[in-house]
């Protein structure tokens, strides 16, 4: 009898815990959200019963494992902001659309998605569409700030006075099958936090772990507001430690620079350690009619432990590969640039195939090693 008992508890037991893990399992919740249909009175839980407006999401307390499911093909007007979502591994935030095509938040002068401090969430097939950088946005599109563990997939952005997709600060962020055109300052922006310091004092850095694949930065033309650094980006990172970029494409960014001097480039990095750039392709990429660079790809100023390879560029106004120190930048060494292409670029300013440049003003220049690369050039083919 003590036996069976001891058995009793033990089953009990096993069913309490079984039902605690159902229970678990099914807190997860999803929240709807029509602008044609929905009405912020509903439950907002079911396709049914949905909410009507972006801002009513706010005052859901969300967590692992809910999701923001937006109507597909239809307008979301306004803006869509988060912030202290905790997901996890197994169990992300989701925001996302529903109905089989894209939601478009619509969110005419602001920005369209904004992410604070957030880990473990997965921005997805959501279009974002800003009013245009020359008819009164003063944002970026889809925008994560200190987010972790986190990625954003299948996304469009245009129309934005800054960039289409910016990330600041951070840790273990993915941008994949994305494509941001129409933009100003830049298509794919990631930056480290500002008053962020490494462990070697510098400013930069301290964004770690950085994946961007499969993505399309098309004809963002420059930001109007800038007038004193370059913008026309395609895809741009910096401070960032452990970054991949690879199989993506940067065309005809840059055109619209309003300034003279230093310029866009169609995929590059600047102050990061252990960046490799692979298997991409820019072209025709621009810069103002009397700005410099315009180029296909670069390594800038503090870049350490980095890797250029496999990479096409061609018919681009600036150099196809630039290999840049500018003033007030840390050390940049140890760097590689193997198996690429150029093909007839550096149109302008007597560049070329490949570039390099210091400004003595910057950190020492050392240790760059280069083999296996194709120019085709009537022009130029390296300049230093």
């Amino acid at each position: 009898m003590k036996n069976l008992g001891s058995l009793l508890l033990l089953v009990s037991f096993f069913a309490l815990s079984c039902s605690q893990k159902k229970e678990a399992i099914s807190t997860a919740t999803s929240y709807y959200i029509d602008p044609e249909t929905g009405r912020d009175e509903n439950a907002g839980t079911s396709v049914s019963a949905p909410w009507k407006s972006l801002q009513r999401i706010a005052s859901a307390e969300l967590r692992a494992g809910d999701a923001i499911l937006l109507a597909g093909g239809k307008k979301h007007r306004g803006s869509l902001r988060l912030s202290r979502l905790a997901g996890t591994g197994e169990k992300p935030v989701s925001i996302s659309s529903y109905g089989g095509s894209r939601a478009v938040i619509e969110s005419g002068d602001s920005l369209a998605l904004l992410a604070i401090d957030c880990s473990h969430i997965v921005v997805r097939n959501i279009e974002a569409s800003g009013s245009g950088r020359l008819e009164g946005n003063i944002t970026n599109g889809i925008e994560l700030l200190n987010c972790k563990s986190s990625t954003i997939d299948s996304c469009s952005a245009h129309g934005f006075l800054y960039s289409g997709i910016r990330i600041t600060g951070g840790k273990d962020i993915r941008i994949t099958n994305c494509f941001s055109s129409d933009n100003g300052f830049c298509g794919i922006n990631v930056e480290s936090g500002e008053n962020e310091y490494g462990a070697d004092g510098s400013l930069y850095k301290t964004m770690r772990g950085l994946y961007i694949g499969h993505c399309i930065a098309d004809n963002n033309p420059g930001c109007p507001a800038i007038k004193n650094n370059h913008s026309g980006n395609g895809i741009l990172i910096g401070g960032v430690t452990g970054g991949l970029i690879e199989h993506c494409e940067a065309m005809n960014n840059g055109w619209d620079m309003p300034r003279e001097g230093n310029g866009p480039v169609g995929i590059w990095a600047y102050m990061c350690d252990s960046v490799i750039i692979q298997y991409c392709y820019a072209h025709q990429n621009k810069t103002s009619p009397k700005g410099k660079d315009g180029g296909g790809f670069d390594f800038d100023g503090g870049i350490r432990y980095s890797v250029m390879r496999y990479n096409v560029s061609a018919f681009n106004e600036g150099a196809g590969y630039g290999i840049f120190q500018y003033g007030g930048a840390t050390e940049w060494c140890h760097n590689t640039a193997h198996d690429n292409i150029s093909i007839n670029d550096g149109s302008k300013n007597g560049q070329c195939g490949f570039l390099v440049w210091t400004d003595p003003t910057g950190g020492p220049m050392h240790s760059f090693t280069a083999f296996n690369n194709t120019v085709v050039n009537d022009k130029y083919a390296v300049n230093f």
